[in-house]
Parts: C-alpha cells; structure tokens; sequence
C-alpha cells in the first residue's frame, strides 16, 4: 500500500459520506482491475468498484462494493480499531487525479 499522507486528502472533502466515496474511488484505483472470487463457481467481482445508479425509491446513488482483505489476529486484538486490521489491496498509489481539488 501507499501510504496515505493526510495532505493528499482533498481539502474539499468535508463530510464522512464524501471522504467514503473518495477513498473507495482511490482503493478501486490502487486495485487496476483486481479481482476477487467472493461466491464459489461464480464470476469473479472487482475487488473494490465505485458505481453511480439510480436505485428503487428513485434517488441517485452511490453504490460501493469493497472486498479489503484483513488480518484475523488484528480483528480479534481487544488493543486495536477494527480497521487497524485491514490488509493492502496494492502496492501502489491512486491516479493523481484523485489527490486533487
């Protein structure tokens, strides 16, 4: 993983819904079309994916589906934040784009 300088953050990001968006655009970015098998016999599905749509009531919504791998023991720590244990998707950085106003 890059690691993530809090600097990069767009400073326009001002609410957890955006920063939600903004950090799973990055993860599907970093990920370049990774994959992960999530139902046995099945298509593989994007391991992270930032979709637009509109949905049953009507509204247009963000759809994100993330699969981040974790680490067991790191979920089970009592001493540690639940997303202390979650594992890299990539080594790599996220389209300059996204680290952008």
């Amino acid at each position: 993983m890059a690691a993530l300088d809090l600097s990069t953050i767009p400073s326009n990001i001002n609410t957890y819904e955006r920063l939600l968006v903004w950090a799973a655009q990055c993860v599907q970015s970093i990920g370049n079309g990774q994959q992960t098998n999530v139902i046995t016999n099945s298509a593989s599905q994007p391991t992270c994916q930032v979709q637009l749509g509109v949905v049953a009531d009507n509204t247009n919504r963000f759809i994100v589906t993330a699969y981040v791998p974790y680490d067991l023991a790191g979920i089970n720590d009592p001493d540690e934040k639940s997303w202390m244990a979650a594992e890299d998707v990539a080594q790599t950085t996220p389209n300059a784009n996204l680290l952008l106003n």
